[in-house]
């Protein structure tokens, strides 16, 4: 969640009598997660219905601001001033990326079932990589004090070795799923697309990505679509715009450029 610390404030002084003292006794550290976990396959389940498989990044970005007392000396922690900035990154880049391939990778090799498998296809290695570049340039434009564009680059290069990791076997079912989420308007595609309009910068690959995932029906291990997709997908085929601005929550004035070339998109493919 983006602005998550403002969203649990609100929600504590709604319920809290109102002279308690929040903001001197409650520190509201907002934090950017990057480290992935799949699902568990069956199989491993049935020998160990508590394993867990996760890759070995271990670092957390944290809000710098967020702590009340001194921040303490544990490994891997890294702490930053503008949480903001690195919030957006996470999901941008990190998010963003990580669901372009699964959707165009899915686009062009439905068969295919994990992540290391479409992102060996070059193409899907490129367009992935290019619309994660796109947003960085956002990014860089809107953050100019936290992002270089080296540093952002090589993140980007950095993700996309982590996204083929072939042991931890992601699978393109859990990276795309819940498309109301991952396509709404606050979310990874949509955020990066509003922030880009702020900056009056291009975003045109941001949202061909985004399209992609209006034709998402990967099935996971046991042959089922995720519920809700079901849905969302049927909604759009009955009523694209309804279904763009009831289930996404796009404004049907603001957004009007970016659904009808969403719905241009989708009738191409």
């Amino acid at each position: 969640m983006r602005s998550a610390a403002d969203f649990v404030r609100v929600q504590l002084e709604k319920n809290l009598p109102s002279a308690f003292p929040v903001e001197s006794l409650v520190g509201l550290i907002e934090t950017s997660i990057g480290k992935m976990v799949p699902i568990m396959p069956l199989a491993e389940l049935e020998k160990d219905p508590l394993v867990v498989f996760a890759e070995p990044y271990n670092t957390l970005i944290l809000d710098r601001k967020g702590f009340k007392l001194p921040i303490p000396e544990i490994k891997g922690l890294a702490p930053k001033s503008n949480i903001k900035a690195w919030v957006d990154r996470k999901a941008f880049i990190h998010n963003l990326g990580h669901a372009t391939a699964a959707y165009y990778g899915y686009s062009l090799h439905p068969e295919a079932v994990y992540m290391y498998e479409i992102l060996n296809d070059n193409e899907v290695f490129r367009f992935t990589r290019n619309a994660m570049l796109q947003s960085a340039d956002i990014l860089r434009s809107a953050y100019p004090d936290e992002f270089t564009a080296a540093d952002l680059e090589d993140h980007i290069d950095d993700l996309i070795y982590r996204f083929r990791n072939i042991a931890l076997h992601d699978t393109i079912f859990r990276v795309g799923q819940d498309l109301t989420r991952k396509l709404s308007s606050d979310d990874r595609f949509m955020g990066a697309i509003h922030l880009a309009m702020q900056q009056r910068m291009p975003y045109d690959l941001i949202l061909e990505a985004m399209s992609f995932g209006l034709r998402f029906m990967a099935k996971d291990e046991a042959g089922n679509s995720f519920l809700s997709d079901i849905r969302f997908l049927s909604s759009v085929e009955k009523d694209f715009k309804s279904s763009i601005t009831g289930l996404l929550g796009l404004d049907p004035i603001l957004d009007l450029p970016v659904i009808k070339k969403l719905e241009e998109f989708y009738i191409a493919k």
